[in-house]
Protein backbone atom coordinates (compact mmCIF):
# COMPACT_ATOMS: atom_id res chain seq x y z
CA UNK A 1 0.00 0.00 0.00
CA UNK A 2 2.71 2.17 0.88
CA UNK A 3 4.49 1.94 -2.46
CA UNK A 4 1.10 1.55 -4.22
CA UNK A 5 1.01 5.54 -2.89
CA UNK A 6 4.16 6.73 -3.57
CA UNK A 7 3.84 5.46 -7.17
CA UNK A 8 0.50 7.54 -7.38
CA UNK A 9 1.95 10.59 -5.88
CA UNK A 10 4.58 10.58 -8.65
CA UNK A 11 2.60 9.73 -11.50
CA UNK A 12 0.20 12.16 -10.39
CA UNK A 13 3.29 14.78 -10.19
CA UNK A 14 4.20 14.09 -13.69
CA UNK A 15 0.31 13.85 -15.22
CA UNK A 16 0.38 17.56 -14.27
CA UNK A 17 3.45 18.48 -15.32
CA UNK A 18 3.17 16.94 -18.82
CA UNK A 19 -0.95 18.98 -18.71
CA UNK A 20 0.00 22.46 -16.70
CA UNK A 21 3.28 23.13 -17.94
CA UNK A 22 4.11 23.73 -14.31
CA UNK A 23 7.78 23.19 -12.55
CA UNK A 24 8.49 20.82 -9.95
CA UNK A 25 8.47 23.89 -7.17
CA UNK A 26 5.08 24.80 -8.61
CA UNK A 27 3.83 21.04 -7.45
CA UNK A 28 5.76 20.81 -4.58
CA UNK A 29 4.09 24.20 -2.98
CA UNK A 30 0.52 23.22 -4.12
CA UNK A 31 1.07 19.90 -2.41
CA UNK A 32 2.28 21.22 0.90
CA UNK A 33 -0.66 23.86 0.60
CA UNK A 34 -2.82 21.11 -0.01
CA UNK A 35 -0.82 19.11 2.89
CA UNK A 36 -1.99 21.90 5.66
CA UNK A 37 -5.79 22.34 4.88
CA UNK A 38 -5.69 18.42 5.31
CA UNK A 39 -4.08 18.77 8.46
CA UNK A 40 -6.50 20.94 9.91
CA UNK A 41 -9.02 18.68 8.87
CA UNK A 42 -7.63 16.08 11.15
CA UNK A 43 -7.46 18.61 13.81
CA UNK A 44 -11.37 19.79 13.41
CA UNK A 45 -12.31 15.99 13.35
CA UNK A 46 -10.15 15.47 16.85
CA UNK A 47 -12.21 18.08 18.28
CA UNK A 48 -15.27 17.09 16.94
CA UNK A 49 -14.97 12.96 18.38
CA UNK A 50 -13.89 14.57 21.93
CA UNK A 51 -17.00 17.33 21.66
CA UNK A 52 -19.43 14.16 20.34
CA UNK A 53 -17.67 11.78 23.41
CA UNK A 54 -17.95 14.47 26.04
CA UNK A 55 -21.95 14.90 24.58
CA UNK A 56 -22.74 11.69 25.45
CA UNK A 57 -20.88 10.94 28.81
CA UNK A 58 -21.51 14.28 30.80
CA UNK A 59 -25.48 14.41 30.24
CA UNK A 60 -25.82 16.69 27.00
CA UNK A 61 -27.15 14.32 25.04
CA UNK A 62 -29.67 12.72 27.74
CA UNK A 63 -30.88 16.07 28.14
CA UNK A 64 -31.71 16.12 24.48
CA UNK A 65 -33.97 12.92 24.98
CA UNK A 66 -35.58 13.46 27.75
CA UNK A 67 -36.71 17.26 26.57
CA UNK A 68 -37.94 15.59 23.75
CA UNK A 69 -39.64 12.66 25.21
CA UNK A 70 -41.65 15.85 27.09
CA UNK A 71 -43.32 16.34 24.09
CA UNK A 72 -45.54 13.55 24.66
CA UNK A 73 -45.36 9.89 23.54
CA UNK A 74 -48.36 8.03 22.02
CA UNK A 75 -48.71 5.20 19.36
CA UNK A 76 -49.50 7.89 17.09
CA UNK A 77 -47.37 10.13 17.84
CA UNK A 78 -43.97 7.52 19.12
CA UNK A 79 -42.11 7.61 15.31
CA UNK A 80 -42.65 11.68 14.70
CA UNK A 81 -40.63 11.70 18.54
CA UNK A 82 -38.17 9.06 17.63
CA UNK A 83 -37.50 11.41 14.52
CA UNK A 84 -37.27 14.69 16.01
CA UNK A 85 -34.97 13.14 19.15
CA UNK A 86 -32.61 11.67 16.78
CA UNK A 87 -32.61 14.24 14.23
CA UNK A 88 -31.76 16.74 17.63
CA UNK A 89 -28.78 14.48 18.93
CA UNK A 90 -27.50 13.46 16.13
CA UNK A 91 -26.61 17.11 14.89
CA UNK A 92 -25.36 17.28 18.70
CA UNK A 93 -23.43 14.35 18.68
CA UNK A 94 -22.04 14.26 15.26
CA UNK A 95 -22.41 10.41 15.16
CA UNK A 96 -25.45 8.31 13.79
CA UNK A 97 -23.72 5.33 14.64
CA UNK A 98 -23.79 6.49 18.72
CA UNK A 99 -27.24 8.08 18.58
CA UNK A 100 -28.21 4.65 17.32
CA UNK A 101 -26.67 2.81 20.03
CA UNK A 102 -28.66 5.58 22.49
CA UNK A 103 -31.91 6.09 21.16
CA UNK A 104 -33.05 2.45 19.19
CA UNK A 105 -33.81 1.02 22.92
CA UNK A 106 -35.56 3.12 24.54
CA UNK A 107 -38.17 4.52 21.41
CA UNK A 108 -38.16 0.86 19.98
CA UNK A 109 -39.47 -0.51 23.27
CA UNK A 110 -41.69 2.86 23.53
CA UNK A 111 -42.72 1.81 20.43
CA UNK A 112 -43.85 -1.76 21.61
CA UNK A 113 -45.58 -0.46 25.19
CA UNK A 114 -47.79 2.51 23.07
CA UNK A 115 -48.81 0.54 20.52
CA UNK A 116 -46.98 2.47 17.38
CA UNK A 117 -46.03 0.63 13.88
CA UNK A 118 -42.88 -0.71 14.39
CA UNK A 119 -41.85 -0.37 10.87
CA UNK A 120 -42.84 3.43 10.91
CA UNK A 121 -40.89 4.17 13.93
CA UNK A 122 -37.57 1.66 12.72
CA UNK A 123 -38.31 4.40 9.31
CA UNK A 124 -37.91 7.39 11.72
CA UNK A 125 -34.96 6.22 14.00
CA UNK A 126 -33.01 5.21 10.88
CA UNK A 127 -33.56 8.94 8.99
CA UNK A 128 -33.04 11.14 12.17
CA UNK A 129 -29.44 8.98 12.84
CA UNK A 130 -28.47 10.19 9.20
CA UNK A 131 -29.80 13.68 9.24
CA UNK A 132 -26.93 14.85 11.78
CA UNK A 133 -24.18 13.72 9.30
CA UNK A 134 -25.94 15.56 6.16
CA UNK A 135 -25.66 18.95 8.90
CA UNK A 136 -24.11 18.41 11.70
CA UNK A 137 -21.31 21.12 12.81
CA UNK A 138 -19.09 18.20 14.27
CA UNK A 139 -19.77 15.33 11.88
CA UNK A 140 -17.00 13.22 10.05
CA UNK A 141 -18.46 13.87 7.27
CA UNK A 142 -19.44 17.54 7.19
CA UNK A 143 -16.47 18.09 7.82
CA UNK A 144 -14.51 15.93 5.86
CA UNK A 145 -16.34 17.68 2.68
CA UNK A 146 -15.79 21.19 4.01
CA UNK A 147 -11.89 20.60 4.25
CA UNK A 148 -11.94 18.66 1.10
CA UNK A 149 -13.55 22.12 -0.46
CA UNK A 150 -12.27 24.37 1.50
CA UNK A 151 -14.94 25.56 2.99
CA UNK A 152 -15.42 26.79 6.81
CA UNK A 153 -17.78 24.04 8.78
CA UNK A 154 -19.79 26.48 10.08
CA UNK A 155 -20.41 28.21 6.85
CA UNK A 156 -21.37 25.20 5.16
CA UNK A 157 -23.82 24.24 8.05
CA UNK A 158 -25.54 28.14 8.14
CA UNK A 159 -26.02 27.81 4.28
CA UNK A 160 -27.43 24.19 4.25
CA UNK A 161 -29.47 24.92 6.71
CA UNK A 162 -32.14 26.36 5.25
CA UNK A 163 -32.83 23.21 2.96
CA UNK A 164 -32.09 20.64 5.31
CA UNK A 165 -34.58 21.64 8.13
CA UNK A 166 -37.07 22.20 5.78
CA UNK A 167 -37.09 18.65 5.01
CA UNK A 168 -36.88 17.62 8.10
CA UNK A 169 -40.13 19.67 8.52
CA UNK A 170 -41.53 17.94 5.92
CA UNK A 171 -40.39 14.39 7.18
CA UNK A 172 -41.75 15.02 10.67
CA UNK A 173 -45.37 15.62 8.91
CA UNK A 174 -45.13 12.77 6.80
CA UNK A 175 -44.45 10.50 9.72
CA UNK A 176 -47.06 12.06 11.55
CA UNK A 177 -49.84 12.28 8.80
CA UNK A 178 -48.64 8.22 7.98
CA UNK A 179 -49.36 7.53 11.78
CA UNK A 180 -52.59 9.40 12.08
CA UNK A 181 -53.99 7.51 8.81
CA UNK A 182 -53.03 4.05 10.29
CA UNK A 183 -55.78 4.58 13.17
CA UNK A 184 -52.73 3.96 16.32
CA UNK A 185 -53.88 4.41 19.33
CA UNK A 186 -53.88 7.69 20.91
CA UNK A 187 -53.30 7.58 24.70
CA UNK A 188 -52.01 10.98 26.82
CA UNK A 189 -52.52 8.93 29.84
CA UNK A 190 -49.00 7.05 29.25
CA UNK A 191 -47.70 10.82 29.23
CA UNK A 192 -47.70 10.59 33.43
CA UNK A 193 -45.36 7.29 33.52
CA UNK A 194 -43.02 8.57 31.25
CA UNK A 195 -40.25 7.94 33.28
CA UNK A 196 -41.00 4.74 34.51
CA UNK A 197 -41.99 3.53 30.77
CA UNK A 198 -37.96 5.01 29.50
CA UNK A 199 -36.76 3.24 32.61
CA UNK A 200 -38.44 -0.25 31.80
CA UNK A 201 -37.44 0.63 28.06
CA UNK A 202 -33.45 1.13 29.23
CA UNK A 203 -33.50 -1.96 31.19
CA UNK A 204 -34.83 -4.42 29.11
CA UNK A 205 -31.81 -3.96 26.74
CA UNK A 206 -30.14 -7.86 26.78
CA UNK A 207 -26.76 -7.90 29.04
CA UNK A 208 -25.07 -8.99 26.27
CA UNK A 209 -25.62 -5.38 24.09
CA UNK A 210 -24.25 -3.59 27.18
CA UNK A 211 -21.01 -5.77 27.70
CA UNK A 212 -20.53 -4.91 23.31
CA UNK A 213 -21.57 -1.18 24.33
CA UNK A 214 -19.04 -1.67 27.07
CA UNK A 215 -16.12 -2.44 25.50
CA UNK A 216 -17.13 -0.29 21.48
CA UNK A 217 -19.07 3.04 22.99
CA UNK A 218 -18.78 3.66 27.27
CA UNK A 219 -20.49 6.94 26.49
CA UNK A 220 -23.29 5.26 24.89
CA UNK A 221 -23.74 3.69 28.68
CA UNK A 222 -23.16 6.18 30.12
CA UNK A 223 -26.18 8.32 27.98
CA UNK A 224 -28.52 5.62 28.43
CA UNK A 225 -27.82 5.62 32.33
CA UNK A 226 -28.36 9.18 32.61
CA UNK A 227 -31.46 9.06 30.28
CA UNK A 228 -32.63 6.47 32.83
CA UNK A 229 -31.64 8.58 36.12
CA UNK A 230 -32.76 12.05 34.38
CA UNK A 231 -30.07 15.20 33.96
CA UNK A 232 -31.26 18.79 33.89
CA UNK A 233 -32.57 20.34 31.02
CA UNK A 234 -30.11 23.18 31.12
CA UNK A 235 -27.43 20.93 30.06
CA UNK A 236 -28.23 21.26 26.54
CA UNK A 237 -25.31 23.32 24.78
CA UNK A 238 -26.00 26.62 23.27
CA UNK A 239 -25.11 27.93 19.93
CA UNK A 240 -22.22 29.78 19.50
CA UNK A 241 -22.83 32.03 16.75
CA UNK A 242 -19.95 33.62 15.11
CA UNK A 243 -17.44 31.76 16.39
CA UNK A 244 -14.47 29.73 14.17
CA UNK A 245 -14.71 26.24 13.93
CA UNK A 246 -11.99 24.97 16.17
CA UNK A 247 -13.01 27.65 18.95
CA UNK A 248 -16.75 26.45 18.87
CA UNK A 249 -15.69 22.98 19.33
CA UNK A 250 -13.49 23.44 22.33
CA UNK A 251 -16.27 25.79 23.97
CA UNK A 252 -18.27 22.98 23.38
CA UNK A 253 -15.64 20.33 25.35
CA UNK A 254 -15.39 22.77 28.25
CA UNK A 255 -19.07 23.65 28.44
CA UNK A 256 -19.78 20.11 28.92
CA UNK A 257 -17.14 19.50 31.33
CA UNK A 258 -18.06 22.10 33.67
CA UNK A 259 -21.50 21.80 33.37
CA UNK A 260 -21.12 17.41 34.10
CA UNK A 261 -18.89 18.56 37.25
CA UNK A 262 -21.78 20.78 38.61
CA UNK A 263 -24.28 18.08 38.19
CA UNK A 264 -22.41 15.42 39.22
CA UNK A 265 -22.68 13.54 35.72
CA UNK A 266 -18.60 12.66 35.71
CA UNK A 267 -15.80 13.56 37.20
CA UNK A 268 -12.10 15.23 36.00
CA UNK A 269 -10.47 12.42 35.73
CA UNK A 270 -13.35 10.07 34.02
CA UNK A 271 -13.58 12.89 31.37
CA UNK A 272 -9.80 12.50 30.87
CA UNK A 273 -10.39 8.73 30.51
CA UNK A 274 -13.11 9.08 27.11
Amino acid sequence: MKVAASIAAVYGAFIVAFVDKRSYDDIIDKVVESVSTIILVFFILMFAYAMAESFMATGVGAAIIRLALRMGVTGKLVAVVAFITTCALSVATGTSWGTFAACAPVFLWLNHITGGNFALTTAALAGGFCFGGNIGLISDTTIVSCGVQNVEVIDRVRYQGVWSLLCLLLSALLFFVVGASMGLPNQPSFIIVLSTAVSEAIAQIPPEAWATLEVERPSAVMLLKQVSEGVPNYMILPFFKGVPTLLCLGLGIVYSLVMGLIIGSTSLMGFLDL
